[in-house]
C-alpha cells in the first residue's frame, strides 16, 4: 500500500534521455557498455572536437572486477593517430567521469559509420535533359502523352 498523498508519478513531464536511458540500459549492457551513460555523454566527457570523429564501442571488466577495463573506441581511419596520441587525456577524462580509474587501456578499432545527420547531401542530378518533352511526340494517346511529358519535366527538375 502506498502512503497517503503519495503519487507514484509525476505532475511534470520527463525529459527524453530519462525516458529513453532505462529503455536502452539492456541493449547497451549486452554490447559492453556498462555504463549506459557513457554513450550519451562521450561529448562531454571527451570533448566536442573527439567526439565527432570517435565513438564508444564495447567497455569490458575483468571478470568480478569494476577496474581495469578496456574501452574500444571506433574512429574514422585519419583520426585514429590523434586519438592515440590523446590517450592519457581521455583516460584521465574517464577517471573524472566515473570517480575512480575504472579504465586502464584504450582500444582503437577502424570499424567508424558516420552518423547518419553528417553524410553530405548530393544534389539530385536530373535523370531527362531539358526539353526532353520532345521525346513524347510519337505518342498517339493524348493523355499518355500528357502524362509522359509530365514526368519527363518532373525528372528533369523543370518547373510546370
Amino acid at each position: 500500500m502506498s502512503e497517503p498523498g503519495f503519487r507514484k508519478f509525476s505532475l511534470f513531464p520527463k525529459t527524453l534521455g530519462a525516458c529513453v536511458e532505462p529503455l536502452t540500459r539492456p541493449a547497451l549492457k549486452a554490447q559492453g557498455l556498462a555504463g549506459s551513460k557513457i554513450l550519451t555523454e562521450w561529448a562531454s566527457i571527451v570533448g566536442p572536437m573527439l567526439a565527432q570523429h570517435s565513438l564508444p564501442e564495447h567497455l569490458s571488466f575483468p571478470r568480478g572486477k569494476k577496474t581495469g577495463g578496456t574501452l574500444v573506441i571506433s574512429t574514422e581511419n585519419g583520426f585514429a593517430t590523434h586519438i592515440q596520441h590523446m590517450q592519457a587525456v581521455i583516460l584521465e577524462r574517464l577517471a573524472s567521469y566515473f570517480g575512480y580509474q575504472a579504465i586502464s587501456r584504450i582500444t582503437i578499432s577502424h570499424s567508424w559509420v558516420p552518423p547518419v545527420a553528417d553524410k553530405p547531401q548530393k544534389a539530385l542530378k536530373a535523370a531527362l535533359p531539358k526539353g526532353s518533352h520532345a521525346l513524347t511526340e510519337g505518342v498517339d494517346d493524348p493523355e499518355l502523352r500528357e502524362t509522359l511529358a509530365s514526368l519527363a519535366r518532373a525528372l528533369a527538375g523543370e518547373t510546370a
